[in-house]
């Protein structure tokens, strides 16, 4: 079995978000404004950016396994240049079998030639599972997240 990784291309767009869709299952949850079209619709706007990079893994069959997403946002006073992962989601029926594992060098490598000087990614309190991910992959817990949004 072997995953194929590669940056999203145009007409992808719709599987892709299907695939952020996998994000929502227990312990995730759906956003409350969470709209599909819209969606699809952001992620036709993203592939236009050159700082922005949509990947997705793949199969040999060519099925939809994983897909991630990374950002070159800012540059810190502290820390540099920042790459921040939006979204790394894979089928659950491909988890722990490298999925992730090659999304995330993907994107750290793609972070890394943009000039990044750390990865950021933020990650759900209940996705214990995810966090065990992140620490094997050589991760630190650096810091608890807070947000507001304009909904509040």
């Amino acid at each position: 079995m072997t995953i194929h990784v590669r940056r999203l291309q145009r007409g992808s767009e719709a599987e892709f978000v299907l695939g952020l869709e996998w994000l929502f299952a227990p312990p995730g949850s759906r956003p409350v404004d969470w709209d599909h079209d819209r969606a699809v619709e952001r992620t036709t706007q993203l592939l236009a950016h050159e700082d922005v990079a949509l990947f997705e893994a793949r199969s040999d069959e060519d099925q939809l396994v994983g897909v991630a997403s990374v950002y070159v946002d800012i540059l810190s006073v502290r820390f540099g240049r920042r790459a921040s992962i939006e979204d790394l989601a894979v089928h659950p029926e491909w988890r722990s079998r490298g999925v992730g594992s090659s999304l995330l060098a993907a994107v750290r490598a793609w972070a890394h030639d943009q000039g990044a000087d750390y990865v950021f990614l933020e990650s759900g309190l209940a996705r214990t599972g995810a966090h065990r991910f992140y620490l094997r992959e050589g991760a630190t817990h650096a810091a608890a997240a807070f947000r507001w949004s304009s909904a509040q």
